[in-house]
């Protein structure tokens, strides 16, 4: 093979420091910051998005179809529908270390969880899945409850 290099062989005699000026010697400390996100914020604002939107069309579509219908439109649909989009607001807010947006997701998902869990106490003529509340209440709180660890309210600053 002509084009490989020939291998060459160092002797620990080679080696060369630089020269050592005594105890006068200065030691540079340097401290890296780390400029994303934590994977964890990264990881839940993703999911976080893709749920609102997903949950906000629903709300739209429900609210669609009731007034088609002629059962006329609820205020509850376009309320969780806000929620959802103050979510998404709130969670991107995070991703540029803002402490608001924690504080505007928090509140947008109590209010979306309050009203969820309200409009699913049974009444005499209609009865509502315990288990479906759960589905979509107890996602809900871990999320919520995530969002609030040490690690993201460390991150975020402003």
């Amino acid at each position: 093979m002509s084009n490989s290099l020939k291998p060459q062989k160092n002797n620990i005699d080679d080696i060369q420091f630089p020269p050592h000026d005594g105890n006068n010697q200065q030691r540079e400390v340097v401290f890296v910051e780390r400029r994303g996100a934590p994977t964890m914020l990264t990881i839940l604002v993703i999911f976080t998005i893709i749920g609102s939107l997903f949950s906000m069309g629903k709300s739209l579509f429900y609210d669609t179809v009731e007034s088609y219908f002629g059962f006329g439109g609820s205020y509850t649909y376009w309320v969780y529908a806000l929620t959802c989009a103050g979510t998404m607001i709130g969670a991107i807010m995070m991703l540029s270390k803002r402490l608001k947006g924690l504080y505007l997701y928090s509140a947008c998902q109590i209010i979306f969880i309050a009203m969820f869990i309200l409009s699913r106490i049974p009444s005499a003529d209609v009865y509502y899945s315990t288990s479906y509340t759960m589905l979509v209440a107890l996602p809900a709180i871990i999320f919520l409850v995530l969002y609030w660890s040490k690690d993201i309210r460390d991150y975020l600053t402003k």
